[in-house]
């Protein structure tokens, strides 16, 4: 690397007017300087995903795709409507699919739902929709770390009330009458073929259902343990089939990298000031880091609290890894990696107020920024770090010691900014976005 970085600055300093100084790379960055930008590109490969053998299995993929723009295991909307960007009236059925509040149009993120701070599923979430775009380099998923694995969080999310708000029972059905011939060709063991609701013994799988979590009990609990079990590997094989789809949707050759490798044109000079602010000066590089611009940890900037709901970030999240689809459970290829993974991970007073540092891979896309939408623009996300984050007694959890003022000027906000927006490299491919979920049942 160091051999690199001097045949780069002595083509640079051969290239460079008499007047600048040739100590410097491009005329701005020390050796040192450029080391640091060497380290955060360029976007390598995915990393392994142990837990999933399916992960990167090009037909698992293909059904991924299909599942991501399916609405059929949808259930009623519980609130909003087509006049707030919902997606249907209250009572509305299978009208959410994960491409609604993920748009592959928009870099897999939500534009539609008014006001666009958090998205309408089948009811209002709490928390803004991360891009899917690079989101397989994160160590943990969601926005506080409520998944360890990304085929967790595509097992989970139909039965989540807002989101989805559906069920295992239904899922499992939908899942029989549209992609059985999919499904069959890729997991063990075959569908049972007691989910036609036409077959003689298909009282076995009710037609909706889920565990009642310490309610009254329901129609899954009138199921044999065994029947349970396949309809939860259901769920987990989904899941796996969705991770290897996400697993594809990756952006590279952003115009920073030109520039690192070797195309001094490739950023404007505002946007090497930027930089040069985002490894000095602003300290941004000290969280954010990598070759996707995080450290993959979760820390307390002072986000102010949106909503009557208190979001406690991952203090709550930690709690909801225990789960019979996280990477130590009985649906896990390789739980040995899953539990070395969750060891020594308990809830602590600390996590309060935490969530993961974003990647900021293509960011000036996908805003509004932060877990809530709180901010609109780029230049309010710097200005409000430039504040020292804020106030106390407005979020939850303590703030970290190292968010302080920065004391930019209006010039070096500019600047940041512009630099963050050389973070958009190439699109997903066209094929990666197109809706190829079923139309009618197969059986």
């Amino acid at each position: 690397m160091r051999a690199a970085i001097v045949v780069l600055w002595l083509a640079v300093g051969f290239a460079l007017p008499a007047c600048e100084d040739r100590s410097l790379i491009d005329g701005m960055f020390t050796p040192p300087e450029w080391e640091k930008l060497s380290q955060l590109t360029p976007v390598g490969l995915p990393p392994p995903s142990p837990t999933n053998r399916f992960a990167d299995d090009p037909q698992a993929a293909a059904f991924g795709q299909r599942l991501w723009f399916d609405k059929h295991f949808a259930g009623q909307i519980i609130d909003g409507t087509p006049d707030d960007g919902g997606l249907g009236w209250p009572g509305d059925e299978q009208r959410v699919a994960c491409a609604d509040c993920h748009d592959p149009q928009r870099w897999f993120t939500d534009t539609r739902s008014k006001p666009n701070r958090t998205s309408l599923g089948t009811s209002r979430t709490r928390r803004n929709a991360p891009s899917i775009v690079n989101a397989v380099f994160y160590k943990w998923g969601n926005w506080a770390g409520a998944n360890d694995q990304l085929w967790k969080q595509g097992a989970n999310l139909p039965e989540a009330k807002e989101v989805f708000n559906s069920d295992r029972l239904r899922f499992a059905h939908v899942i029989y009458a549209y992609y059985r011939a999919d499904y069959d060709a890729l997991f063990e063991p075959d569908l049972d073929p007691a989910l036609d609701p036409s077959a003689p013994d298909a009282m076995r799988f009710p037609p909706s259902g889920k565990p009642a979590g310490g309610g009254a009990p329901g129609p899954w609990e009138t199921m044999t343990e065994a029947d349970q079990r396949a309809v939860n590997r259901i769920m987990a094989s989904c899941g796996k089939a969705l991770e290897a789809y996400e697993r594809r949707l990756v952006s590279r050759d952003a115009p920073f990298d030109r520039y690192v490798a070797g195309d001094l044109h490739a950023l404007s000079t505002s946007a090497k000031r930027g930089l040069k602010l985002f490894i000095g000066k602003a300290g941004c590089a000290s969280c954010h880091g990598g070759e996707t611009f995080t450290d993959q940890d979760f820390h307390d900037t002072g986000v102010a609290q949106e909503g009557p709901q208190l979001d406690n970030g991952r203090y709550d999240d930690v709690t909801r890894l225990s789960n019979i689809w996280n990477g130590a459970g009985e649906f896990s290829d390789d739980r040995v990696a899953g539990a070395e993974k969750l060891a020594g991970i308990s809830q602590s007073e600390t996590m309060l107020g935490q969530f993961r540092t974003k990647s900021l891979r293509h960011v000036a896309e996908t805003g509004p920024y932060f877990h809530n939408g709180s901010a609109s623009s780029l230049a309010e996300v710097v200005r409000f770090y430039n504040g020292g984050g804020g106030p106390e007694g407005s979020y939850p959890g303590k703030k970290e010691d190292q968010i302080v003022p920065l004391n930019l000027g209006e010039q070096e906000i500019d600047d940041l900014a512009e630099f963050l927006r050389s973070l958009t490299g190439d699109p997903v491919p066209a094929d990666l976005m197109m809706n190829t979920a079923a139309t009618s049942p197969s059986i």
